[in-house]
């Protein structure tokens, strides 16, 4: 259990602190475009979600190179529990985003920043709960899914719907 809480912590830390860099990335690139695919590229809800989808994407993958390398098993349903948890994250973080601006009657940044991280800590809580059990999907869905999610932030970062979750509230 010990091995298990300090994995927790450190993937929570490495989610934390590489999504707090990716909301600077792309000022801090020049608004670099590229940079742009994978940092919020402006204060929209959609833009934030980028914040815990692409570092947990990235953890993954290195999960599952340490793995290899090491030649250790990971979790039988690694993969979609991962997947299940990012999504519940992103959901969780839409969900209390709109309800708190709905409650407060306006936009707190404290609030935002702090149900940034409790998103984190929901989607590995998730997705630690889902790791031992029955899974309705596998791995090719689960990956499936984390590509269309990956080409759905590039292509709407450039080509965003007219839709209340990508509209930045600070543009004029």
């Amino acid at each position: 259990m010990q091995v298990k809480t300090r994995l927790n912590l450190f993937r929570f830390i490495f989610i934390s602190i590489l999504g707090v860099l990716l909301h600077f990335t792309y000022e801090w690139s020049g608004d670099n475009p590229a940079v742009g695919l994978f940092s919020a590229v402006n204060e929209s809800t959609w833009e934030h979600l980028k914040l815990i989808f692409f570092p947990m994407l990235l953890l993954t993958i290195i999960e599952f190179l340490w793995a290899h390398i090491k030649n250790k098993p990971l979790p039988e349903n690694y993969l979609p529990a991962r997947t299940i948890g990012i999504l519940s994250g992103m959901a969780f973080i839409v969900v209390g985003f709109y309800t708190l601006n709905g409650v407060l009657g306006r936009n707190y940044e404290f609030p935002n920043i702090a149900l940034y991280f409790a998103g984190v800590m929901y989607a590995l809580r998730t997705e630690n709960r889902l790791e031992s059990k029955q899974m309705c999907i596998n791995d090719y869905v689960a990956m499936t899914i984390l590509a269309i999610l990956a080409v759905a932030f590039f292509a709407f970062t450039n080509y965003p719907p007219e839709l209340g979750i990508f509209t930045d509230p600070t543009a004029d």
